[in-house]
């Protein structure tokens, strides 16, 4: 092999070596926040209790804000059009509609972040569906499970590559 192309596979190897954790870090993170992301959401069944900041959106004479639904007593008309509110400070909410009855709405506060899911009946009632909380600590909490998860598939990847090892040196 002629010495330009091996010193390239050289420098094409030692930055994939280079690279090859980084990488692996970057995926590792995606995944510890996909599982704080979706772990700590919240699914209801009809009988179940619902957290009690979960939130409606609702209309009244101040004009379209989320409500606690425990507060909520029918006075008020719920909002079921796509809709979006921002504070000049940038806190708000939008309501999304996810089927013809069911509806999503994201709560922007200043520390916090809700997503609430629900639908509403004929008769206009709220049926809860599913809630998520995210703030500050689920960004703490991301880096210390992405180690975890990084040591866990190097350890893997160690394993199979010492075997590969062993197996080259019998044969």
């Amino acid at each position: 092999m002629p010495p330009l192309i091996r010193l390239s596979s050289h420098l094409v190897s030692a930055m994939l070596k280079l690279l090859a954790p980084i990488i692996l870090w970057f995926v590792c993170m995606a995944a510890a926040w996909f599982a704080v992301e979706f772990g700590s959401m919240e699914r209801y069944s009809p009988e179940d209790k619902i957290h009690p900041a979960f939130q409606i959106l609702v209309q009244d004479e101040h004009g379209a804000r989320p409500m606690r639904l425990e507060k909520w007593q029918g006075g008020q008309v719920l909002v079921r059009r796509e809709t979006e509110y921002r504070n000049e400070d940038g806190s708000g909410h939008r309501l999304r509609r996810i089927a013809p009855d069911t509806y999503e709405l994201f709560a922007d506060l200043d520390t916090a972040m809700m997503t609430q899911t629900y639908r509403i009946t004929p008769d206009g009632r709220v049926v809860p569906l599913s809630f998520r909380w995210r703030n500050i600590a689920d960004v703490a909490l991301v880096f210390p499970l992405s180690l975890v998860f990084w040591l866990c598939v190097k350890w893997m990847f160690g394993i199979i590559w010492r075997k590969r090892r062993i197996r080259k040196i019998r044969w």
